[in-house]
């Protein structure tokens, strides 16, 4: 299959993958703004479909969220959600200076805990109930 990784996201296309993912709507008003004010965004596409999302909000310094990491359920449990999750990591990664770090979490929803794990995240319950990975470089 042919598909193009790009580092945007449109707000039709993210919209869109939450409502076949029956996910809460938000406008697109409100996309528009949300994008607008994230750090990195990823998107994957092929001639006909949106195929996946994501986004990593933050504080442009050491912390980041990801966040509406989306995938079309015609192209689920293809990789195509960890390609979006790694594309992000390396993003952040790609640009910290020497000796920098950044740390990014995500609030899986329930039963993904698993896949952010495999994605290179960690998950230490003792410390907190969510996953998290610090990028250094």
């Amino acid at each position: 299959m042919n598909y193009e990784i790009i580092h945007d996201i449109k707000s039709e296309d993210i919209i869109y993958l939450r409502e076949i993912l029956g996910w809460k709507k938000i406008s697109i008003e409100q996309f528009d703004k949300a994008l607008n004010n994230t750090m990195y965004k990823v998107s994957i596409k092929n001639d006909k479909d949106i195929i996946a999302c994501g986004r990593l909000i933050g504080d442009y310094s050491c912390k980041g969220l990801l966040s509406d990491i989306l995938v079309n359920p015609k192209y689920q449990k293809q990789g195509f959600g960890k390609m979006i999750v790694c594309e992000l990591l390396d993003m952040v990664k790609n640009n910290l200076k020497e000796n920098e770090k950044f740390q990014i979490e995500a609030s899986p929803t329930n039963g993904n805990r698993e896949f952010y794990i495999k994605c290179g995240m960690k998950y230490k319950p003792e410390n907190q109930d969510g996953v998290y990975i610090w990028l250094e470089k």
